[in-house]
């Protein structure tokens, strides 16, 4: 979850919204929801058209993961660089020359990420920890945020998911209600992430603007850019995450939950219960 602000606008640039479909997330969603940490952006639970309402946090979607942290010793941009395990002790080190140390070691990066962490060390990890992180691929993404002159033409609620070539989803999240100004929250297919990747901000957001023009009419103050090396995984895998008692090493995140956040969400939730039954 990801949110940005600049021009005095506030933009929601990583997942949209998320629903819900298992009871042990629902248990959460409605704790957020009686908080006011959460709402409904569209969709009625009462409407069996539409079974899965869209949840939003009104304050940011990274609001939300903020709420959920809010006891916790959070370290924010520190890179961890090497990992080691001795005498039943995990240390990460990190590149501010920062270590941190613990009894078991949970990981939830994108499953790349996690590889190139765990070669830093000696450990030769059981097969079915091989296979995840061996063959769960991911695909590229790209969100380009437009400040606004004034608001856009999108109809209620805001948000419209698109058949095109480059871009894959719209958002207005001044009618999502997030930002007090118009801002436009683009989010592109995957073949266009893949295929600009290398281009420079500036020329990525002009390729999208040019994608817009038999679209939509729009009067642009600022723009922004961010890609995502890894969105949704192609091909997650079966089990919610994967544990090993001798290594004291957990492996979760949506390489095994699934693409939408409740698959992260579950996948943690059956890491805390995997690491629980050790002690």
């Amino acid at each position: 979850m990801a949110t940005r602000a600049f021009d005095g606008a506030i933009f929601d640039h990583g997942a949209q919204f998320f629903t819900v479909r298992k009871s042990n997330f629902q248990s959460y969603v409605d704790q957020w929801s009686t908080a006011n940490i959460i709402k409904i952006w569209f969709g009625n639970e009462s409407d069996q058209s539409e079974q899965h309402p869209r949840w939003i946090a009104p304050k940011g979607m990274n609001s939300l993961p903020k709420h959920i942290a809010r006891n916790l010793n959070v370290h924010l941009s520190t890179e961890v660089i090497n990992l080691s395990f001795d005498h039943q002790t995990w240390t990460a080190s990190c590149e501010n020359g920062t270590q941190y140390s613990g009894s078991h070691l949970l990981i939830t990066t994108p499953t790349p990420q996690t590889t190139r962490l765990l070669e830093t060390t000696d450990l030769k990890l059981p097969s079915d920890m091989q296979h995840a992180l061996q063959n769960v691929r991911y695909e590229k993404g790209l969100s380009v945020m437009l400040r606004l002159n004034e608001p856009s033409d999108l109809p209620q609620p805001g948000g419209i998911k698109f058949d095109h070539p480059a871009i894959s989803w719209m958002a207005d999240n001044q009618m999502k209600g997030i930002s007090n100004v118009p801002a436009l929250t683009i989010q592109t297919t995957s073949d266009f992430a893949a295929s600009s990747w290398d281009e420079t901000n500036d020329e990525k957001i002009a390729l999208i603007l040019n994608e817009l023009k038999p679209l939509m009419k729009l009067s642009i103050k600022s723009t922004q850019a961010h890609r995502w090396g890894y969105t949704l995984p192609i091909n997650p895998i079966k089990e919610g995450s994967l544990t090993n008692i001798h290594l004291q090493l957990t492996l979760a995140g949506d390489a095994f939950g699934g693409p939408r956040v409740e698959g992260s969400a579950c996948s943690g939730l059956q890491a805390a219960e995997q690491i629980a039954l050790l002690n």
